[in-house]
């Protein structure tokens, strides 16, 4: 369901990429850093492990799209949480600074006493000053930062993926970049 992304990106960026030893691939190289990773998905016996970690079931949605993707990071508009690595041992700084950030720690960040119950909290835009939660019917909601409103509603999971995928093309076609310190 989710190998559109994939084709998606390699069709943005052609021959602009860099795999790593991890299996992270990244691509567009801007202005000397890159603008896309995408992470080697997870097998169903890794996504439950993760789930006992973490002591959450994981939306439907998500659990799959951990299936093709263990997070991703796309046009500088959102990173997607996933499961962290086991070990850093022996790799280089660039596969380290690369490697998937752990759901958990965008949760940490965004989780609030008033967040729902029903609210799983998976991404986030330093773009769009938002974060982005699954709710107990798979919708994905965009949460402004600092007023903790809904700014915008997707009906599933691949509708907003497709979304963000629209506007970093956009953005690529408009020469917008985002610089990050």
């Amino acid at each position: 369901m989710y190998e559109f992304i994939k084709q998606e990106i390699e069709d943005i960026y052609n021959e602009d990429y860099k795999r790593l030893r991890t299996k992270t691939v990244l691509y567009g190289e801007i202005e000397g850093r890159w603008h896309t990773h995408l992470h080697p998905g997870l097998t169903t016996a890794e996504i439950d492990q993760f789930e006992a970690r973490t002591g959450t079931r994981f939306p439907l949605a998500y659990r799959e799209f951990l299936t093709f993707y263990n997070g991703c990071y796309l046009f500088d508009l959102l990173r997607m949480g996933g499961k962290e690595l086991d070990s850093y041992k022996g790799l280089s700084i660039e596969e380290q600074t690369r490697s998937t950030v752990d759901v958990q720690d965008i949760q940490e960040i965004h989780l609030r006493k008033r967040t729902p119950k029903d609210h799983f909290i998976f991404a986030d835009s330093m773009v769009h000053n938002s974060y982005y939660v699954i709710d107990s019917n798979e919708n994905v909601l965009e949460i402004d930062f600092r007023t903790k409103k809904v700014v915008k509603t997707f009906s599933t999971l691949k509708e907003f993926i497709i979304e963000v995928i629209k506007e970093g093309k956009q953005n690529l076609e408009d020469e917008v970049y985002f610089e990050f310190n």
